[in-house]
């Protein structure tokens, strides 16, 4: 079995594994006290009395402190405890090598003062040695996961961007796009200059600036509002939009397309090219620890005719920007989707003062 099983296994794949290690360091620490006395079944007994502060203290260390504090990147926390612990479980050794083996099992030897630099500082080496090699193989396999993760989120964002990319060179999309462009020349508006400008942003962006894995979120909403804008020109005066933004902090970041698939689905769902009236309500609102994002729309006829389920509006996009947030913010995000009988509501909370 490799040695990364001790930590990516079940509870009693670790049992056994920690059983096999402990095991093996008995009998290596009671032939290496052993055999020069030619004493090996006492030097085994010894042995059995002292492992127990060992096992303490490498389960201390390995299995709380590491996840807790070191892989959280609270180092100087970490090595404080690491310090702390594996003095707190040296004096707890000098008490049994004292009061128990000497005591009980090597009653000819003269026990030293329980601080005493030399002894004490052996039982220090001695529980150094006993974790190193669970604190190493905990190490190798948190790299190779971390690895992993940051491979798949690449993996998920490409498949973001080049959804996103679909949906916004869609023809259908463009060719409404440029038409209502081609109206606003020709009845000669002051928005046409407006429009080409907003265009031009919108392809940079979806094009160049989104290849950065994070992005200012002031440029991310100056984004979604040009996205919003242009969207807007295909259904006229028949959306009736609400985008507000709060507390926006200039300095907050965010991973790209993260939020655009779940405008673009409001805007998917919310009217049919006919004309039926909709509604789509968007709310950003951020604060110094959380950014959370409201968006509410209402269902076209045949959405509401053709109704079953909550996925039936999730989509590829959808489902792709789930598995980034549980890849980019795990434990750091909170996604609600609601599908009622005339309306589909989505809250998505992001915990944003740990992004790197």
């Amino acid at each position: 079995m490799n040695n990364s099983a001790m930590y990516s296994g079940s509870t009693s794949q670790k049992l056994k594994i920690y059983t096999i290690y402990w095991l093996g360091y008995i009998l290596l620490f009671s032939l290496i006290q052993g055999l020069p006395t030619a004493d090996f079944l006492r030097a085994l007994s010894n042995e059995f009395y002292s492992v127990f502060p060992k096992i303490l203290f490498v389960l201390l260390i390995v299995e709380v402190a590491m996840p807790v504090l070191f892989f959280q990147k609270k180092k100087t926390l970490f090595i404080f405890t690491y310090i702390l612990s594996i003095l707190f479980f040296a004096f707890i050794q000098r008490l049994i090598d004292n009061y128990i083996i000497i005591a009980y099992n090597l009653t000819e030897w003269k026990s030293e003062p329980l601080l005493s630099a030399p002894v004490y500082l052996y039982n220090v080496i001695k529980l150094q040695f006993v974790v190193t090699i669970p604190l190493a193989i905990k190490l190798v396999y948190y790299l190779a996961e971390e690895k992993n993760r940051v491979q798949k989120i690449l993996s998920e964002k490409l498949k973001a961007e080049l959804f996103s990319l679909r949906n916004q060179f869609h023809p259908h999309f463009l060719f409404n796009v440029l038409n209502g462009l081609y109206s606003k020349i020709l009845s000669k508006s002051d928005d046409s200059a407006d429009i080409v400008l907003k265009i031009s942003d919108f392809l940079r962006y979806s094009v160049y600036e989104v290849n950065t894995k994070h992005i200012p979120l002031e440029k991310e909403i100056e984004y979604l509002k040009n996205y919003i804008s242009l969207q807007q020109l295909r259904f006229d005066n028949r959306l009736e939009l609400s985008f507000s933004t709060n507390g926006i902090i200039k300095n907050q970041v965010i991973e790209p397309f993260l939020i655009l698939p779940f405008i673009e689905n409001s805007f998917k769902y919310c009217l049919n090219d006919t004309n039926s009236q909709a509604w789509i309500t968007i709310s950003i609102t951020a604060s110094e620890e959380w950014l959370s994002i409201k968006i509410e729309n209402s269902l076209s006829s045949n959405c509401m005719k053709n109704k079953n389920s909550e996925t039936q509006y999730s989509g590829v996009g959808i489902n792709n920007v789930k598995r980034r947030l549980e890849l980019l913010y795990p434990n750091q995000h909170i996604l609600t989707i609601k599908n009622d009988v005339d309306s589909f509501f989505v809250s998505l909370k992001i915990k944003i003062n740990d992004i790197p």
